[in-house]
């Protein structure tokens, strides 16, 4: 009997949604394309860039100074 190893970063967790963009071509293949030179999961970077907007624009929503 096989079992699934899920790993951190597995898109059909429980409690995650997929979000679908538009975006420019050339914009989608040269990101894919740095992604895969810095060994990094694309992914990943989409949800890092997400978390740190969100940190950001909360806390500029809360008074705080935007973070440079």
């Amino acid at each position: 009997m096989k079992t699934k190893i899920e790993k951190p970063g597995d898109r059909h967790r429980a409690g995650s949604v997929q979000m679908k963009v538009w975006v420019p071509d050339d914009l989608k293949n040269e990101f894919a394309s740095l992604c895969a030179v810095q060994g990094l999961c694309a992914s990943v970077v989409l949800r890092g860039l997400l978390t740190a907007y969100v940190e950001r624009a909360s806390g500029a929503r809360h008074g705080q100074a935007a973070q440079r």
